[in-house]
């Protein structure tokens, strides 16, 4: 017997620092927000049932290139607007995220269970960076987080979560021959893991944290010292991976949209860059959203 009702997934990317996170909340403006509001909007689906589920949560000021949510549509809705009418549905009542592919799933599809969650951090954004690093330098000190460890000393634990985490790979990011942060993949991150990371990266590499008391760190899974934690806004959910998906989008080329950090800055001069360079991130996702929607036509 034919359901009443399809499920559909979607890819969906926004910018952050527009939002209090991707996860509802009350009286505060998030994604998951946004989304359902869209939804709703159009009277396809009552506001009960207009209910996105996401893969992954991120805070407020975190960027996502591509996060994955799923929501339940009339079964004879979908199939008079399909894939296109749904993008197109929903950006209209979008406004700093964009739903750029979708896709009908299993009925009850869960989008939380993912293959792999891919983040990039900008690390040539934070105060402390050396920009003469060398790629064999920071693939050195972000080796150390590959492989299952205990995060307590990267994360903040939430209550019965395990602190364990498989990280699969952890690797230099550079454009145009410039190495300008890292990537860094797993099933599934704690809160706050990849931005504690991406600072003890910083400082091993400054010289004021031993790439020991990381290992050690790691190996105990306490921290040996308050190991700090990295700003939001560098961070991006670049992309997400299930089994049951076939959502992908190429890469835009970004050499002529991240520029290098100013030598030798004081703090206006780097904030004044910053300023530019947050700028130039969301044009960067712009751009990647609007070539996923052209390759649609």
């Amino acid at each position: 017997m034919t359901s009443d009702v399809v499920t559909v997934a979607f890819a969906v990317g926004y910018l952050g620092d527009s939002f209090h996170g991707s996860q509802v909340q009350p009286d505060v403006r998030t994604v998951q927000g946004d989304l359902q509001s869209a939804l709703s909007a159009r009277r396809i689906t009552s506001e009960e049932s207009a209910r996105i589920r996401m893969s992954s949560r991120t805070d407020a000021g975190v960027h996502a290139r591509m996060n994955v949510g799923c929501c339940e549509l009339p079964a004879a809705v979908w199939a008079d607007m399909g894939e296109d009418g749904f993008i197109r549905m929903m950006n209209d009542g979008l406004d700093e995220s964009v739903v750029w592919s979708a896709m009908a799933v299993e009925p009850g599809w869960n989008p939380r269970p993912a293959l792999r969650r891919t983040y990039r951090y900008r690390l040539e954004a934070l105060r402390g960076w050396n920009s003469k690093t060398s790629e064999e330098e920071l693939s050195s000190v972000l080796s150390l987080f590959i492989g299952e460890h205990d995060f307590t000393a990267f994360a903040r634990i939430e209550e019965g979560r395990s602190p364990l985490r498989c990280v699969e790979s952890c690797q230099p990011w550079s454009e145009a021959g410039r190495l300008v942060g890292f990537e860094i993949a797993a099933e599934s991150f704690l809160w706050n893991q990849v931005r504690r990371i991406a600072w003890a990266v910083v400082r091993v590499l400054a010289g004021d944290l031993s790439a020991t008391s990381v290992s050690e760190s790691l190996a105990a899974g306490e921290a040996r010292a308050n190991l700090g934690v990295a700003s939001a806004r560098w961070l991006t959910l670049w992309s997400i991976d299930h089994a049951e998906l076939s959502i992908a989008s190429k890469d835009v080329e970004a050499g002529d949209l991240l520029s290098a950090p100013p030598e030798d800055a004081d703090e206006r001069e780097l904030r004044m860059w910053q300023a530019t360079a947050e700028m130039e991130q969301k044009l960067l996702l712009r751009r990647c959203w609007m070539q996923a929607l052209s390759r649609r036509r």
